[in-house]
Formats: structure tokens, C-alpha cells, sequence
């Protein structure tokens, strides 16, 4: 072979060798087209303008979306034109199993189950959407347990701790005697073992934030003020997130319940203990 003929040759493998390297990436393309995904979005807490724009993104790449009644209703402009289903209240937890029957969510579940991996399967993008951070306090987090083995991705939102922190105004962190902060919801489940957990994280002297919704509030007064003086400062967030109804009610562990005069709180509200807030 003369070395024209080893050039020519030399040319012909090294164009081969391109034209298989870009045609690679359109191959994993095609793959990753075919491969469908499972996303847990959160669409933020409060008014709707609390969802970030990856969850807005999400949302419009999906093909199939569930989501609670009051979710789907509260975002009907953005999730027009989806195919839409119910994602239940706690399914895949025991929290599904505290409202209703065994058996009702075991048939949901298997409903669901069935939807999601079919769907999967097929190529197509399944989001199922949830309030706040559901990785801090939300209903849905079951679907990642439940569907691990789909690697689901997690799109984080404003939690209500996010929102409260903003109409609080304050640095959880720079308290007087404390720069730690324990998120907990410990004080909103029954039970002694509960109790229990309360009083030891309240040891630490930390800042505390209850996620309590439906807990007694003296109880909770009673168990704090065991660990912390009774002059330590406490916040009360309602409704945060929303713009119209938010409400910051302040206090000392001494004067609270005096101050919230037995009316029941709302069920979405936070509650602050620290010294932080002096």
C-alpha cells in the first residue's frame, strides 16, 4: 500500500470513529426518551405564587400528575390539559391507614402502584405533586419508599418552616444561649413515647419548631416549661404562606396560654420556642 492508499485509509477510520461518537450521545437520547421518571414536586406552601420555577418546569414536562383534591384545584391553570388522579392522603404510611379503613387504602394503593409503574414503564413522566418540602413535614413522602427502586426525584419547595421563619423575621441562630434549632413533631403525635421525646429535646435548650397541627397547646406548654424558663419567649405562625391570612402571635411560655385565651388554634400553624426571638 503506498502512502497515499495508508492516508486515505488513516482518514476513512479516524471519520468512522467521529461518526460513532456522535452518533452515541443520540443513542442514550432515544434510551433516556424511553425511560420514563417519577417526580415528588413540591408546589410550595400558601399562595401559589410560592412555587419555584424548576417545580413550574416539572409540572409542564409531565405526562401524568397526582395530587390531593385541593392541590390540583388550587393549580388548575397550570396543570390544564394533564392526566390527572387522586395521590391520596398518607398512602404507603401508616398516616393513610389513621382516617379510613384498611382495606379502602390498600385498594387505593394497589390503584396507584399500578398507574405509576405502568406509566413508568411506558416512557412517560409521572409527578406527584405535595405541599411545602415534603421531605420535612408533608403527606406524600411514602411514594418515595414505596417507589425507590424507580429512583424518583425530589423537587423541593418552600416548607412552611421556610414561610413562618420569613413573617418571624428573626435568625434562628442567633439566639442568646443557643445557635441550634430542632425541627420536630413530636408534640403533634399521641402517645407517651411522644411526651417523652418532647421534654428530652427540650433539654437541649435548643430552638424548638413544632410542627403540631392537631396537638393540645397545654400540654405542650406544660411539657416545655419542665426544661425551659418560663420567661422564654414563644411564637405562634398561622397560615403561613399566605399573604391575606398569616398571623404571628408572641408570648413567653408563662403568658401564652393566657394570651391565646382557649381558642383553638388553626390546624396549620407552627410553633417557636427559643431565645432567639427576645
Amino acid at each position: 500500500m503506498n502512502r497515499v492508499s495508508c492516508r486515505r485509509a488513516a482518514a476513512i477510520g479516524v471519520l468512522t470513529i467521529l461518526c460513532a461518537l456522535l452518533a452515541a450521545p443520540l443513542a442514550w437520547a432515544d434510551d433516556d426518551r424511553k425511560r420514563g421518571q417519577l417526580y415528588l414536586v413540591s408546589l410550595g406552601i400558601g399562595d401559589p405564587d410560592n412555587i419555584t420555577v424548576r417545580a413550574q418546569k416539572t409540572i409542564a414536562g409531565a405526562d401524568i400528575v397526582l395530587g390531593m383534591e385541593r392541590l390540583r384545584e388550587q393549580y388548575g391553570e397550570l396543570l390544564r390539559g394533564k392526566d390527572l388522579h387522586e395521590a391520596g392522603h398518607g398512602l404507603f404510611r401508616p398516616l393513610g391507614r389513621r382516617a379510613r379503613d384498611g382495606e379502602t387504602i390498600a385498594a387505593q394503593e394497589a390503584q396507584v402502584r399500578r398507574l405509576v409503574r405502568e406509566a413508568v414503564a411506558a416512557g412517560k413522566r409521572v409527578a406527584v405533586i405535595d405541599y411545602g418540602d415534603p421531605t420535612i413535614y408533608g403527606p406524600q413522602i411514602g411514594y418515595l419508599r414505596e417507589f425507590a427502586d424507580l429512583d424518583p426525584v425530589v423537587v423541593p419547595g418552600i416548607s412552611s418552616f421556610n414561610a413562618a421563619n420569613a413573617a418571624l423575621g428573626r435568625s434562628l441562630t442567633d439566639g442568646d444561649g443557643s445557635r441550634s434549632v430542632i425541627l420536630t413533631a413530636a408534640a403533634g403525635r399521641r402517645g407517651e413515647g411522644s411526651r417523652d421525646t418532647l421534654e428530652k429535646l427540650a433539654e437541649t435548650r435548643s430552638t424548638l419548631v413544632l410542627f403540631t397541627m392537631r396537638s393540645q397547646l397545654p400540654e405542650v406548654i406544660e411539657q416545655l416549661r419542665r426544661q425551659y424558663p418560663g420567661e422564654t419567649p414563644i411564637a405562634i405562625v398561622s397560615h403561613a404562606g399566605y399573604a391575606e391570612r398569616e398571623q404571628v402571635l408572641t408570648a413567653t411560655l408563662d403568658t401564652i396560654l393566657e394570651r391565646v385565651g382557649g381558642a383553638d388554634l388553626p390546624f396549620e400553624h407552627l410553633i417557636y420556642v427559643g431565645d432567639f426571638l427576645r
